[in-house]
């Protein structure tokens, strides 16, 4: 029983993380960029050698929450998601199954 019992409990945190991710991801990627894009402004001369990883960071983990949404819905859910991951570099990483228009004219 205890085996089953944790089994049980992995499949429900997959699957609560799978449902919580993208928008969680995004949540804390936007946090972590205003946070140290404030640092840097209220404070340049300390912040700026400090924060610009933290920066980095949190827009890395702002774009992995926008492509979880992009993947489990199939639709972009921000149009500066879409123009981000629509550049040379990024295009590579768009979800198959993803509509990369940017309006109805551009079909």
């Amino acid at each position: 029983m205890g085996l089953i019992w944790l089994a049980a409990i992995a499949i429900l945190a997959a699957m609560l993380l799978w449902w919580v991710f993208p928008f969680l991801a995004r949540l804390v990627g936007f946090f972590i960029i205003f946070d140290s894009l404030l640092a840097i402004v209220l404070t340049p001369a300390r912040a700026i050698p400090a924060r610009l990883p933290w920066l980095a960071l949190g827009v890395l983990i702002w774009l992995v929450g926008h492509w979880a949404w992009a993947f489990k819905h199939g639709i972009w859910d921000s149009r500066v998601a879409l123009r981000v991951f629509s550049l040379p570099g990024l295009r590579h990483l768009i979800p198959r199954s993803t509509l990369i228009y940017f309006d109805a004219d551009s079909r």
